[in-house]
């Protein structure tokens, strides 16, 4: 028997199991000293042959008695485990058995952080990969803090879960043992660890761990079921159930029947192993996330990944905040999905462009060494918008050759996004009306997705489409109940056509396409310009009527147009009630007007024009950019910076084609010379309005609208000279002619000679001298052009 607590150095005692198939170390008396207990080979005859243990010490799970040689587990208390030597006995100093037999924390208890104070209950104890391998305990505290979103995820690991902001990680030495949790203490704490990822089981006072065998069966049933599920997984049932992503799909078949075949080749010793890692190229909401799920699940059936799970980060989760981190959380994220997939999204802000990221290039480089020195143990799956990864790509030499794998994400067409409504639907327990299907349910997505906005969003657009539905329907629903005092059961999961449509007038007074019509039609003249945008209208219309029909609608035409006309003939004004007519319509977002001419697009410095061009374009997005004087755009061959403006924004107009009205305004002459000596404006700007100048009649019309909102009134003898001096403008049929602006600049000029006029009258003025022009207030006006003639 061996005496104390404390044997000398040398001094080992060997375990061995009991009559129960239990580790036996004997009871410590409380004296102090431990009780005498058999030697191996007891009962056999001194000298006889050791036994070698019936079950596993209950302290190291990791243990198997037939496998002598397993690896040695390493980190916090799987350090100390010590491998059975070749009697088949595990040899170690009483120093390090005991203390493992004294921990306090224990899942379920409930727990006080020594550093903070904190109170609450254990839901994990184990070894953390964020903590390089050391225990830690994981709480869900009594109270929220306010400072963290915690949930139990902690750098990209999670070890159970729980309401955000009450996780919290602490080593193991800070967890003070407080009381055995109850179970309404544990139901609080809704949550329970998270069984992939449970830790050593930690005993207490030489108390046996209760539930070990439940712990241990539970475990076998969830890998019994993933093996199960990797050996019944069809890689074509799986794809059914993706809309879309045709390219991607037929990606992963290639993919899956190259795997067969180097099995078949490596049956017969050939070597044809490639590398697996890859690029997910394409836009927000394609299913870049869903794939990778897949690719992992496809990859563990086939043998080539043994555990298939998918580990999820972003730059956050690897960049570290001092010299020499990031490598380290690199290789610590690599080292987590080792056995399945390591996706990293957005992966293309790993390095930030144009700046001496010097931890970004840290993060890269260490991938890149990671990627092919674990290449048989996980596949890294890359990220992110094609035209930044192509940037991003070029920051390190071996990204492209160790990640040859591409797979471009094609944004959804109204189709498909059609789909993922019916199916987005279904799964919120929803129902479509009958009528809302097919052909019907494709145009009423087209009409409320709009191109430009597909690529920003996708698959995301069509259920924040349902979503939103669902809201209005309950809306409608409420005023049902609230009058009739109950409602059909079906009713109340029916999602019919109107749920889906955004009101015609907004609340914020957006103008109906009747209001802002009757609004052009109230402007003076234009014939031309009238009949054409009634035209516009009802050739939209008519093609939603023939969608709605299932009828193959005509191909939506360029909007972009040509303004061609002398100033003062209404372009700007048109331009600005367009607007509201092709939003009241659906075609705009916004129907805006953004005003400029050459100096808003031209720079004063090389590389700049282009920059300031399309940040002027992206401001007019959902609404029209009218260029005035587009003729001086490009001054003549020699003006490099004028063509770099027109090329940005001949491109733009085809960039933004459904979000975006671009309209050319200037003199009919120049802006044909314009035509000819760019052919891009000519093919994206088919529709040329020619604004006449006005007659003397339509002129008079001008100015008795504009005294009339004003409260002014002509004389008799006024309005004869304003008759005399409209015939002469009328004449003259150029671009000195001025039109409605040369109106508006009359009258302010004879408003300031009546107002000059009636404060050389003493007195106080009547309402009717106030209202009145005379013929004298427009002798100055006159004047001018008797003078000019």
């Amino acid at each position: 028997s061996l005496v104390g607590l404390s044997p000398p150095r040398s001094t080992r005692c060997q375990s061995h199991p009991s009559p129960t198939g239990r580790m036996s170390f004997g009871k410590v008396p409380p004296s102090g000293r431990l009780a005498p207990r058999a030697v191996p080979g007891a009962g056999a005859g001194r000298g006889g042959p050791a036994r070698r243990p019936a079950g596993r010490p209950p302290w190291n799970p990791n243990f198997a008695e037939d496998q002598p040689g397993a690896p040695n587990p390493g980190g916090g208390v799987a350090a100390a485990l010590k491998q059975p030597s070749a009697d088949g006995y595990v040899h170690e100093s009483l120093q390090s058995t005991l203390p493992r037999f004294r921990k306090t924390v224990h899942v379920g208890d409930r727990i006080r952080d020594k550093h903070s104070g904190r109170t609450g209950t254990c839901l994990y104890v184990g070894p953390a990969d964020f903590a390089r391998g050391k225990e830690v305990c994981g709480l869900r505290l009594d109270v929220k803090r306010t400072t963290t979103d915690c949930d139990g995820k902690y750098r990209g690991e999670r070890y159970f879960r729980c309401t955000p902001g009450h996780g919290l990680y602490i080593p193991l030495e800070d967890a003070e043992f407080l009381a055995v949790a109850s179970d309404a203490e544990i139901d609080a704490a809704g949550a329970a660890p998270v069984p992939a990822r449970r830790g050593p089981s930690i005993p207490r006072d030489n108390m046996p761990v209760g539930g070990r065998g439940s712990r241990e069966s539970e475990s076998v049933a969830v890998e019994a079921e993933a093996e199960e599920e990797a050996a019944n997984f069809d890689l074509e049932s799986e794809l059914e159930r993706i809309i879309g992503l045709e390219a991607v799909k037929t990606m992963l078949r290639s993919i899956q029947n190259s795997l067969a075949v180097q099995k078949r080749r490596a049956n017969l010793g050939v070597k044809d192993q490639r590398t697996m890692h890859m690029l997910f190229l394409g836009n927000p909401g394609t299913g870049k996330t869903t794939v990778a799920r897949l690719v992992a699940r496809m990859l563990k059936s086939v043998g080539v990944l043994k555990t298939g799970q998918l580990i999820e980060v972003t730059r956050k989760d690897l960049i570290g905040g001092h010299h020499g981190e990031t490598a380290q959380l690199t290789s610590d994220a690599v080292k987590r999905a080792v056995g399945g997939v390591l996706f990293i999204d957005e992966a293309y802000a790993l390095r930030h462009e144009g700046s001496s990221d010097s931890a970004g290039q840290e993060c890269v480089n260490t991938l890149v060494k990671e990627s092919e020195d674990r290449a048989g143990e996980v596949v890294i799956i890359l990220a992110g918008y094609s035209k930044e990864m192509a940037t991003f790509l070029s920051t390190n030499s071996g990204l492209t050759s160790r990640f040859p794998n591409v797979f471009a994400f094609a944004d959804y067409t109204p189709a498909e996004l059609a789909k993922i409504v019916t199916e987005v639907t279904h799964s919120k327990g929803f129902s479509l009306v009958d009528s809302l299907e097919g052909a019907r349910l494709e145009s009423l997505v087209a009409r409320l997705i709009k191109p430009i906005d597909i690529p920003k969003g996708n698959g995301r657009l069509a259920r924040n489409l349902v979503e939103r539905a669902i809201s209005r329907q309950t809306d409608r629903i409420f005023v049902v109940i609230k009058e009739a005092g109950t409602v059909a059961q079906g009713a109340l999961t029916m999602l019919s056509e109107e749920d889906f449509e955004v009101p015609a007038v907004d609340v914020d007074g957006t103008e109906s396409v009747a209001v802002a019509l009757d609004q052009l039609d109230a402007v003076v003249g234009l014939k031309g310009v009238k009949t054409y945008v009634k035209q516009l209208v009802a050739q939209i219309q008519l093609n939603v009527q023939r969608r709605e029909a299932g009828m193959k609608a005509s191909p939506d035409a360029s909007l972009h147009m040509i303004f061609v006309g002398n100033p003062g003939t209404g372009k700007t004004m048109v331009a600005r009630i367009l607007g509201q007519v092709l939003k009241a319509m659906g075609l705009l977002r916004l129907g805006h007007l953004v005003e400029v001419d050459r100096s808003g697009l031209v720079a004063g410095y090389a590389g700049q024009t282009a920059i300031k061009t399309r940040q002027l374009v992206e401001s007019a997005l959902g609404g029209l950019l009218f260029v005035d004087e587009a003729y001086a755009i490009v001054a003549d061959e020699r003006d490099h910076f004028g063509k770099e403006a027109l090329d940005t924004l001949i491109k733009c107009t085809e960039d933004f084609r459904d979000d975006l009205v671009v309209i050319l305004a200037g003199y009919s002459e120049e802006m044909k010379r314009l035509s000819t000596s760019n052919p891009g404006v000519k093919s994206r700007f088919p529709t040329t309005i020619e604004f006449s100048d006005y007659t003397s009649e339509e002129l008079m019309q001008i100015t008795d609208g504009l005294l009339k909102n004003e409260q002014l009134e002509l004389s008799p003898g006024a309005r004869e000279v304003l008759v005399g001096i409209y015939k002469t403008m009328a004449r003259t049929h150029d671009r000195e002619n001025g039109n409605g602006r040369a109106v508006r600049n009359l009258l302010e000029r004879a408003k300031r000679e009546q107002a000059l006029r009636l404060m050389a009258l003493s007195g106080k003025k009547s309402k009717e001298e106030l209202m009145l022009l005379v013929e004298e207030d427009f002798a100055g006006a006159l004047a001018e052009m008797d003078g000019g003639d």
